[in-house]
């Protein structure tokens, strides 16, 4: 797994996640309690990072 905290999220990829994400929690199938470390786990997967942008996390996860 790749360490590089400059592991960005292009702004098509960011929308993609916080499409697929919204639509998660407006299914009901994410708890508010499992918000950050959901979010936190799509970007891993998708930037292959350990290290993940806070900033990012919350844009994803705003109401």
């Amino acid at each position: 797994m790749n360490d590089d905290a400059d592991s960005s999220v292009s702004a098509i990829d960011f929308h993609t996640l916080r499409c697929a994400f919204k639509s998660l929690v407006a299914e009901g199938l994410l708890p508010e309690a499992t918000w950050v470390d959901h979010a936190e786990e799509m970007v891993r997967d998708l930037t292959g990072s350990s290290a993940v942008d806070p900033e990012i996390i919350l844009r994803i996860i705003r109401k």
